[in-house]
C-alpha cells in the first residue's frame, strides 16, 4: 500500500478544469464517501465559500453537480456541508481503479489542491500517469502516514464522542451500512440532521487532527458543540 500526495497551486488550477473549484471556496475538505462506482462518485464536503458563492455554483460545470445540502453557514460555522456528484475524468478514473481510494482530508487551501490517493503501486502508477497528462501538477510526492494520539479526547467533546461510538457500534462506519441515518437517529434519541451534523463534524475534526495535529479546523476555535 503506498501513498501519494498530488499537488496543484491555484495559479495551476486556473488553467485547467477545476478552475471552478478555485473560483468558488476560499477552502473545502473532502470527507468522505456516499456513494463511489465506476459511474457515480457521491462525496461528503466542508466548504467555505468565497464571497457572493455558494456551493450551488459548481453546477456550472458539467463536472460538478450538487445533490444535497446538508447544512448552510451559521455565526458559529461559516462552512456549508453538502453532498457533490463528481464527473471529472480523474476522479473517475480513480473509481474505476481497484485497489485505491482518495483519502478524506484532500482539500482546497490557501495553496492550492491537495490530492492524496492510497492504493497498490499499479493503480497509484494510472492515476498519477493521467493526472500528469490531464492537469499537470506542480508536485507528486509521497506522503508519510503518522498516528496520532486521542486520549484524552481532545478535540471532540462528549456529546460528539456519545454520537460517534453509538454510530460505529450499531455499523454506520460498515460496507454496506448496517444502519441508516433515520434508525440510527433514532436510536440516539436525536433529530436526523442533528445527528448528520455531529457525525460530519467530528470525522472533520478527526481528519484534520489527523493530518495536521491541530485541534481546529479552517483556524476555528472549537466550541464544544
Amino acid at each position: 500500500m503506498r501513498e501519494i500526495t498530488l499537488f496543484w497551486k491555484r495559479q495551476r488550477l486556473a488553467l485547467n478544469r477545476v478552475n471552478l473549484v478555485a473560483e468558488v471556496f476560499e477552502k473545502c475538505v473532502f470527507l468522505g464517501y456516499l456513494e463511489r462506482t465506476p459511474t457515480v462518485v457521491l462525496a461528503f464536503m466542508r466548504g467555505i465559500c468565497k464571497p457572493g458563492k455558494t456551493p450551488f455554483d459548481m453546477d456550472e460545470s458539467d463536472d460538478y453537480e450538487i445533490t444535497e445540502i446538508l447544512s448552510e453557514p451559521s455565526g458559529n460555522d461559516p462552512a456549508w456541508m453538502f453532498v457533490i456528484n463528481i464527473k471529472h475524468p480523474l476522479t473517475l478514473l480513480s473509481a474505476k481503479i481497484g485497489k485505491l481510494t482518495v483519502k478524506p482530508g484532500s482539500c482546497l487551501n490557501d495553496e492550492g489542491l491537495f490530492y492524496i490517493i492510497r492504493g497498490s503501486p499499479l493503480s497509484i502508477k494510472i492515476v498519477t500517469t493521467a493526472a500528469r497528462m490531464m492537469l499537470k501538477p506542480d508536485r507528486i510526492s509521497a506522503t508519510t502516514i503518522s498516528q496520532t494520539d486521542f486520549r484524552g479526547n481532545q478535540i471532540l467533546s462528549e456529546k460528539r464522542m456519545d454520537v460517534l461510538r453509538i454510530a460505529y457500534s450499531e455499523g454506520w462506519y460498515n460496507t454496506p451500512r448496517d444502519i441508516t441515518l433515520g434508525e440510527l437517529a433514532n436510536k440516539i434519541g436525536l433529530g436526523r440532521s442533528t445527528v448528520s451534523e455531529h457525525l460530519i463534524k467530528s470525522e472533520a475534526k478527526i481528519i484534520q487532527y489527523f493530518l495536521e495535529g491541530d485541534p481546529t479546523l479552517f483556524g476555528e476555535e472549537m466550541n464544544g458543540k
